[in-house]
């Protein structure tokens, strides 16, 4: 989903749709395991969703030119794979001190996508999200509750 016509309309488009599904009611953000690869670097989202496309996972969406976002499937399992664009965020991420479920942040994100908190549902399975970064590239994957 690679428009050159108007990609930053997609890219706000996309981020505001992950930002409303990620944050439904109900939802819980955990940190995974730190990763530094040690023969190859994947700093990129186009190289990482190469991996994960050979671990059997199918690319549904991946935005921007080269990609910044991909979302990316396996039976019942999710994998988003992104580069931060907004320096908060990132700083939110990697700081391993700060809660990832802090109530400031999620205003934060809520505001960034033109998003209230009344605006979002209940999520159908609450799950829990767990965010990793490998080389500057951070994926989220999702687990049942």
């Amino acid at each position: 989903m690679t428009n050159k016509s108007k990609p930053a309309t997609d890219l706000a488009a996309v981020i505001k749709s992950l930002k409303s599904y990620l944050l439904e009611k109900g939802h819980r953000f955990e940190r995974g395991p730190r990763y530094e690869t040690q023969t190859h670097t994947h700093s990129s989202v186009a190289k990482m969703v190469r991996q994960y496309e050979g671990l059997g996972y199918v690319k549904y969406i991946q935005v921007g030119d080269p990609p910044v976002y991909a979302m990316l499937g396996r039976s019942h399992h999710e994998a988003h794979i992104f580069q931060p664009q907004d320096p908060k965020i990132r700083e939110w991420l990697e700081d391993d001190r700060v809660a990832l479920n802090d109530p400031t942040m999620r205003a934060y994100l809520l505001q960034s996508a033109g998003l209230s908190e009344a605006s979002l549902p209940e999520a159908r399975r609450p799950q829990v999200f767990r965010i990793v970064e490998v080389d500057d590239v951070f994926i989220i994957t999702n687990e049942d509750t």
